[in-house]
Formats: structure tokens, C-alpha cells, sequence
């Protein structure tokens, strides 16, 4: 499977978004809070100039930083949300939102998104009873996703249930079990995506170009 293993920290710096936004990372040890400017030698002096076209590709890479995404996957989310009735911006949102290893980011269930393919891909989780190791699976309206009862029991699993106890979940998503589990209840609204985008930059850069 074809993912991204580079440093986050750099590109987080380089695009302005906190690196504790998007992984359970201790704040007071984010690299873009304690350097809140780009890498590089010139980093904290330079004071460069963005094109339209620039402010369009930085909005794109962050919404692949977000979700941990290629180029051609997302790509592909954004031909099929222009495909679909709805606005597109927003439809794009709600497809990337209901991706499996997003829905167990967004349950608590892992600390980063990266973490969460890492147990889709090795088998730890079932979508309504089936396992399921496609990280890319979208969660269909009404499905329960639980830790397999063979995976329960591992330290790093039980480690994530005590981390994340009383956290807040999305309104579209329910907790089960006291945390175990996650049902999709509906789509979700933008307003409670946990991503600081420019959508409509998003959908003008691929515009342009597909």
C-alpha cells in the first residue's frame, strides 16, 4: 500500500498548521508552536509573497496532510464528489469523513490518522461484524465499526481506550460500549469536520485541472 512515511513536522511548519491539531502530540512539544514559521535557513526572516495559484496549492496539500492522502487519491475523492449531487466542496468533506481510518481518528480510537490505517491494515477492526483492512472502506450511514474481540486485549489498544476516555465525538458519529465502538449516524455537516480549511480553493485548484 502506497502512503507517506515522511517527517510531518517540516511540512506542518511549512503550511502553517499545528502538528497537536492532527495527532495527540503534547503541545508544548509541537514543532509549529515552538517555530511558528516555515523551515530553513530563512525560514523565520523570509516574508515571501503567495500567488493565487500558491494560495490554491496550500490549501490542497493541507486537506492530503489531514486525511494522510496521495495526490491520486485525492484526486480521485474530488472527481467523485464533482460527480455528485450537493455542493462540491462539501460532498468532498462528507467522502473523505466517512473513510475508515478517518471514522476511527474522529471516534478516539486512535491517536493520528496514521495510527488508525495502521490498525485497518492490520486487521484489528470490523465494519458490521465483517473484517475489513481497506482503509479507503467508506463507512456507509448506520454501519458499527468495533476492535475485533481478538484485538481488544493488546496493550496498544487498551492503551488508546484509556487515552481517549470522555472524549468528544462528531455529532454524526456515536460512541459504543463505552468507547469500544463507533456507529456512522448520518453525514456529517462542514461545520463539524475538524479541519481548518479554504474549501472553495480546493475545489478551483482541481477545477483547473481535471
Amino acid at each position: 500500500m502506497a502512503r507517506n512515511t515522511g517527517p510531518r513536522g517540516r511540512v506542518c511548519r511549512r503550511l502553517g498548521v499545528a502538528l497537536s491539531n492532527i495527532t495527540a502530540k503534547d503541545p508544548d512539544k509541537d514543532p509549529v508552536l515552538r517555530r511558528p514559521y516555515p523551515p530553513g535557513q530563512h525560514g523565520a526572516s523570509a516574508r515571501p509573497s503567495v500567488s493565487d495559484y500558491g494560495q490554491r496549492l496550500r490549501e490542497k496539500q493541507k486537506l492530503k496532510l489531514y486525511y494522510g492522502l496521495l495526490e491520486a487519491q485525492c484526486r480521485k475523492a474530488f472527481l467523485e464528489a464533482r460527480r455528485s449531487p450537493g455542493n462540491t466542496g462539501t460532498v468532498l468533506l462528507q467522502l473523505l469523513e466517512r473513510r475508515l481510518d478517518v471514522v476511527v481518528l474522529r471516534a478516539g480510537l486512535a491517536t493520528s490518522i496514521r495510527q488508525a490505517r495502521q490498525f485497518v491494515r492490520h486487521g484489528y477492526l470490523r465494519v458490521d461484524g465483517r473484517r475489513t483492512n481497506i482503509a479507503s472502506y467508506r463507512v456507509k450511514v448506520g454501519s458499527e465499526v468495533r476492535f475485533s474481540p481478538a484485538h481488544r486485549e493488546l496493550p496498544i489498544v487498551k492503551e488508546c481506550f484509556e487515552r481517549m476516555k470522555g472524549r468528544q465525538v462528531p455529532g454524526y458519529l456515536e460512541v459504543l460500549d463505552g468507547g469500544q465502538g463507533v456507529r456512522c449516524v448520518r453525514e456529517p455537516e462542514r461545520d463539524e469536520v475538524p479541519v481548518t480549511l479554504n474549501v472553495p480553493f480546493i475545489v478551483e485548484f482541481y477545477a483547473q485541472r481535471v
